[in-house]
């Protein structure tokens, strides 16, 4: 049950910072994928994404809110401190790639009550390159995140040839996650493994736990919406019934072991002769199989039913205790009905049985069709 999270930041070293708290918070079972802002659309299919608070809205309008969690990074109080200490009145030039990212900090230092200096702000991915060479040109007082004005960084990459000797350049060391934050992502992860937890149940349920097929159970439920949809639509709907032919026989002499695995392949080929979406098998109990066919008449269902018993022979397993093959065959009764406010699944079901029943005694390993519902209690 893994939760796949996509980790989404302005640049990779954004990105490697946001995972890096995803991973030292969330216990294991998670899968990363990871892109930056100009390349993220592509992750559709994660079940959580982790962005930073200032691309928080962007990420809501894309994937939704509920799907959408925002990290929110401070820097170390030491960086808050080195600024308090600069005189009043000095211009200090903030630099980021964004102004959402220049936004962000300046929260932070109104936060931290640091406002008595001289602020100005670039964002060099959104402005003019010119203006951007002459503000960084007069600065004496530059600040910003390591990943922006570090050494190395994009300040000096892309515009180190405007800066002045003596400009003092004063680097937010790595920031740190708040704790808040962290727990919004640590509660939206505890509700994803509740989730996935929850469906694994529902699913273990649904299934037959030896065929991994649909059980009587699901068979229930499904025969009772296509009914339904049948009856609204005024359409015809096919039941089956397959059973398979001597199956004691098979057991006593061949052991519980070879029976489970006689049931687990045919199982398998009766899910797989299925045409559409919508036609569905479940193992009914024992060595018995319902198929349903929605929007099939009796001449469209033969031909499925036939597929399936002509499948079941071609795998050619050995019966040498059956009077009428020298392998395993099914038997199958059906009936095709138009749903309606007198004749209920159950009964049609039984139409079905008798069919399946008229089949064992015509010989087994053949299809009987079975026209004439029984509604009577």
């Amino acid at each position: 049950m893994s939760i796949k999270i996509a980790v989404i930041g302005a640049n990779p070293a954004n990105v490697e910072e946001i995972e890096n708290v995803v991973v030292e918070s969330l216990a294991g079972g998670i899968e990363i994928e990871t892109a930056t802002i100009d390349s993220f659309r592509h992750l559709t299919d994660a079940d959580l994404y982790v962005c930073l608070v200032n691309r928080q809205e962007q990420m809501e309008e894309v994937f939704g809110s509920e799907k959408v969690v925002a990290l929110e990074f401070v820097p170390p109080v030491e960086y808050f401190l080195a600024l308090s200490k600069i005189p009043a009145g000095t211009p200090v030039l903030v630099i980021n790639n964004s102004i959402a990212g220049t936004r962000v900090l300046m929260e932070h230092l109104r936060k931290y009550d640091l406002m008595h200096l001289d602020y100005d702000v670039v964002a060099y991915d959104e402005m003019e390159p010119a203006t951007i060479a002459h503000k960084i040109a007069s600065a004496a007082f530059i600040t910003g995140g390591s990943s922006y004005v570090g050494p190395g960084k994009d300040l000096y990459k892309k515009f180190g040839p405007y800066l002045a000797k003596d400009t003092t350049i004063l680097v937010s060391p790595p920031r740190i996650a708040t704790p808040s934050s962290i727990s919004r992502l640590c509660q939206a992860y505890s509700r994803l493994q509740h989730d996935a937890v929850l469906d694994e149940l529902k699913r273990l349920a649904s299934i037959d736990y030896l065929t991994q097929i649909p059980n009587r159970r699901t068979c229930d439920e499904v025969l009772c919406r296509e009914w339904n949809r049948a009856r609204r639509e005024q359409t015809t709907l096919s039941i089956a019934m397959l059973d398979l032919d001597f199956f004691k026989h098979y057991n006593d002499h061949y052991g519980h072991t070879a029976g489970d695995e006689c049931l687990q392949s045919i199982a398998a080929t009766i899910n797989s002769a299925l045409r559409r979406p919508a036609d569905f098998c479940a193992r009914y109990g024992g060595e018995e199989f319902v198929v349903i066919l929605p929007n099939t008449d009796s001449d469209g269902a033969i031909k499925v039913l036939e597929a399936m018993r002509q499948s079941v022979m071609a795998q050619s397993m050995s019966h040498g205790f059956a009077s009428t093959a020298a392998t395993i065959t099914v038997s199958i009764g059906y009936t095709s009905i138009s749903p309606t406010n007198d004749i209920n699944p159950i009964r049609a079901i039984s139409t079905a049985d008798k069919a399946l029943y008229q089949a064992k005694l015509q010989g087994r390993n053949q299809i009987v069709y079975n026209a004439a519902p029984d509604n009577n209690p």
